[in-house]
């Protein structure tokens, strides 16, 4: 496990997924610290949260969760997941692999845990650089929100857990990738079908026609996570898209073992 950390923590795809992360709350500050009309840009915000970004760090470290979780940090999970299994069979280095006396199951697993824990990384990343960015640009101070205030202590505690539901409500992309890596020799064939099937599900997820089916799409409760800005939290959306991630998660990686325990590994 530690090697296949060390490994994956040097490649230049890490660096660079890692890299952009911290520098997308960096960007943010600069945009927002320069201009000085409406956060929302017009009025393209419902949640509210972009008009009070300046009004402190953690204000602004919301906004930069907020920013990134539909798309960008989506991008980096299923970089970072539907990577490791191909680039191995892209290199022809995953049949040299499989001669060790390590089990198919093993080397699957340590492979998904790491990306994983890369993936949580890099939620990590845009808080922290969103709070050193934040105090630098807006100072430190309680958040306020649509709902109210919360005072700094638990409001850290708040900004981690929207943290925690927005990396549990990527489950499936990183599942997603992992299924597609295993599938597939070509890492950017499995990284490049994870995002196009994410906008495919997001815009289905869009379209009111769909009606009740939208609501076991995996992202229908992607926004949820603003119910842990109100007083008390509001846990009703919040925990049904926690269950929804998980029969989509075990479908892909059911599927990935299923597929990589039966492979005939050439490369």
């Amino acid at each position: 496990m530690g090697a296949e950390l060390s490994r994956q923590l040097r490649r230049r795809r890490t660096l660079l997924g890692l890299g952009g992360l911290a520098l997308v709350p960096v960007l943010l500050a600069l945009a927002f610290a320069l201009t000085t009309g409406d956060g929302d840009g017009g009025g393209g915000d419902p949640t509210g949260l972009f008009d009070l970004t300046r009004l402190s760090a953690l204000n602004f470290t919301i906004t930069c969760v907020a920013a990134t979780a539909p798309f960008l940090l989506l991008s980096v999970i299923a970089l970072f997941t539907g990577d490791p299994v191909s680039s191995e069979a892209s290199w022809g280095s995953l049949r040299y692999l499989l001669t060790r006396p390590v089990s198919r199951t093993r080397l699957l697993g340590r492979k998904l845990v790491v990306g994983l824990g890369l993936s949580v990384a890099a939620g990590l990343v845009v808080v922290v650089s969103g709070l050193i960015a934040g105090t630098i640009a807006f100072g430190w101070g309680p958040v306020e929100t649509p709902f109210g205030a919360l005072a700094e202590g638990e409001a850290i505690v708040r900004i981690l857990a929207i943290l925690g539901y927005v990396l549990w409500n990527g489950a499936w992309v990183a599942c997603l990738a992992f299924a597609l890596s295993v599938v597939t020799d070509e890492p950017v064939g499995a990284v490049a079908g994870t995002i196009v099937l994410v906008i495919v599900v997001q815009i289905l997820d869009n379209i009111t026609a769909l009606g009740d089916v939208r609501q076991w799409l995996p992202v229908h409760e992607s926004a949820a996570w603003l119910g842990l800005l109100a007083d008390p939290p509001r846990w009703g959306d919040l925990v049904r898209g926690m269950w929804l991630q998980i029969p989509w998660a075990a479908l892909f990686l059911g599927f990935a073992w299923w597929r990589f325990l039966r492979r005939d590994v050439l490369s």
